[in-house]
């Protein structure tokens, strides 16, 4: 046999091994990580489509949580776990600011594959409930005549983007004060030690219904059903203003399109569930539909848009 013939062969061969093992996909249990402690809203839905993929595959998804680096821990293990579809990882759009702040210990284009989008939620624009900014125009009066504070739950996160994209769209300068988590940063912003935040709008919402904060603005495309009177930040005058945690299913790269395909028709089909609707927006969330080509399509979109905003800031990994 020439090696013409041998390399024919073996690549049947190789293909033929491919078909089969998406054919039998799943025939073991399934690793879903999460690069955050347990509570958050990557971990509730983590764990509403561990359960939901559980049902509809027929093998246990189990939740493994793998907080810190923002989140980066985990993918970093995604990234480099076996492409078998094994190992999955409830990410979001961090994957693309992080990538955009060139502190991602993986190349996210080389070294994931992106599986469908999942939801996303916008953040809230809260002041502590004494403050004298009542607006988004009283909050750029102000950053204008001297510097502002804004909290965050670290460099990267979509509340510390939010302030950094208000600075480049309106040329001011702020302060930026960052904490290791959420909890913290609202804790002295309803203290009046912060002047504002970006706040996720998941913890912030109770905070404002308790009269501990001022809500001033939304900044998703939509007003939200809870706050239907609260502004976006683009009908506050900042016009395409938009940030949003994304959440997004991925796996290692190289995973079988075969077991891809699977995987995002599954997810599709759990997510227009309307129990799975509900938990969604309970956590002030929109469900999403798209598979791996918007998925794709989306993190590059945000790598570029955050690779603009940090040359116009400066922001710099801490």
């Amino acid at each position: 046999m020439t090696m013409f013939w041998k390399w024919i062969c073996a690549a049947a061969l190789t293909a033929a091994t491919a078909a089969t093992a998406a054919d039998a996909y799943p025939s073991k249990p399934i690793k879903m990580m999460v690069g955050f402690s347990p509570g958050g809203a990557t971990d509730i839905l983590a764990r509403l489509y561990a359960a939901k993929l559980s049902q509809k595959l027929g093998q246990t998804v189990v939740v493994e949580n793998r907080p810190g680096s923002g989140g980066n821990l985990a993918i970093d293990a995604l990234a480099k776990a076996p492409a078998d579809g094994y190992t999955l990882a409830m990410g979001a759009n961090y994957i693309a600011v992080n990538a955009a702040l060139k502190r991602n210990p993986y190349d996210w284009k080389r070294d994931l594959a992106p599986v469908a989008m999942i939801a996303s939620t916008p953040n809230l624009l809260v002041v502590p409930v004494e403050s004298k900014l009542k607006t988004v125009s009283d909050v750029l009066t102000a950053a204008k005549q001297g510097t502002l504070s804004f909290g965050s739950a670290g460099v990267g996160s979509s509340i510390h983007m939010a302030g950094e994209l208000f600075k480049a769209m309106t040329q001011v300068e702020m302060t930026h004060i960052p904490y290791r988590g959420v909890s913290p940063a609202e804790l002295d912003l309803v203290a009046g030690r912060l002047d504002l935040m970006f706040g996720s709008i998941s913890t912030a919402i109770p905070l404002v219904e308790a009269g501990k904060l001022r809500a001033l603005a939304v900044t998703g495309k939509k007003r939200t059903k809870i706050l239907p009177n609260i502004p976006t930040m683009d009908e506050s005058g900042l016009r395409g203003f938009e940030v949003e945690a994304t959440f997004i299913m991925v796996a290692p790269a190289h995973t079988p399109a075969e077991i891809i395909d699977r995987l995002s028709s599954a997810i599709a089909e759990i997510t227009r569930q309307p129990d799975v609707q509900r938990t969604i927006e309970n956590l002030y969330a929109q469900p999403l539909s798209g598979g791996p080509q918007e998925a794709t399509a989306f993190l590059r979109g945000e790598e570029a848009k955050w690779d603009n905003v940090i040359k116009v800031t400066g922001v710099k990994v801490e």
